[in-house]
């Protein structure tokens, strides 16, 4: 079968217009014309797609069917267009971001909203902490916006530093101690992320080896600590008055350090250079 774009057309112009002659005019073209390319497909589908009978043509069932199917055609078609006039002017068909949970969410939704009138599609994937990085190379992405410095060797981009701190509920008896000592937090569970990672450097390193609960995300270990399960690390962004410091002798403040990554012999496009420079421009 060889349907064609222009029988598609005709096939489309006919159901938003309703009748013959409209839809002729809708597509600069002869009466002649456009019945002629809905013969024709009418030929090549080996289907009556048209009720002839009455005063106006109708579509049969098996026209609405292949109307469906040719709409189809007609935005794949319409697509493949955007996408080579997207790389003829520079933008990228596609940018694939993989990022940790641990940044704002907000940021980068702000990053994809300033694409939203770009030709590009946008696919965006939260991963935390070594995942990153392993997602990253297996859904072989364009970018990477991590807190931890990769294994790789791949070309960065520095971001806003996220701010963190050691907390527990409020009332917990930790939030209650002067100078919190190790021995002081190994009386709690310590919460971590999938069990932490000795790159990020936090001031309970030497702790988290025994921490009795390991948690797929952030949000997941602020909910924990909330319900007051233990303690841990969480961004400033997940702040709440519910929470309150641990003031430990090691240090109860943390900078994450976020960075945006990319390989070398895959360099930035346009529209991933714009997710950086708006991920530079986030506030926290």
């Amino acid at each position: 079968m060889n349907v064609t774009l222009e029988q598609a057309r005709a096939l489309d112009a006919l159901a938003r217009h309703g009748t013959l002659a409209a839809a002729a005019a809708s597509l600069h073209k002869q009466h002649s014309a456009l019945v002629y390319s809905l013969k024709q497909l009418e030929i090549q589908t080996d289907l009556e797609l048209l009720d002839r009978s009455g005063y106006r043509v109708r579509f049969t069932i098996a026209g609405e069917r292949v109307l469906g199917e040719c709409r189809k055609l007609l935005a794949a078609a319409e697509n493949l267009s955007r996408t080579c006039r997207a790389i003829k002017t520079g933008w990228e068909p596609r940018v694939r971001l993989v990022f940790d949970g641990v940044f704002p969410v907000s940021a980068i939704l702000d990053a994809i909203r300033a694409m939203a009138a770009l030709p590009t599609r946008v696919e965006v994937f939260a991963e935390f902490l070594d995942g990153v990085e392993r997602a990253f190379h297996e859904r072989e992405a364009d970018l990477m916006i991590s807190v931890l410095p990769p294994k790789a060797a791949l070309e960065r981009v520095p971001l806003p530093r996220l701010g963190a701190h050691l907390v527990a509920r409020k009332g917990h008896p930790l939030t209650k101690k002067r100078r919190a000592t190790d021995a002081d937090l190994r009386a709690y569970p310590l919460l971590t992320v999938r069990g932490s990672d000795p790159r990020l450097m936090l001031p309970t390193a030497r702790l988290e080896l025994q921490a009795a609960m390991h948690l797929n995300d952030f949000h997941t270990k602020r909910e924990a600590i909330l319900a007051g399960i233990g303690y841990g690390w969480l961004p400033e962004v997940l702040d709440s008055p519910r929470l309150e410091r641990v003031r430990y002798v090691g240090g109860s403040a943390h900078e994450f350090a976020p960075h945006a990554y990319f390989r070398a012999d895959h360099p930035l496009g346009r529209a991933a250079k714009l997710v950086v420079d708006s991920l530079r421009q986030a506030s926290f």
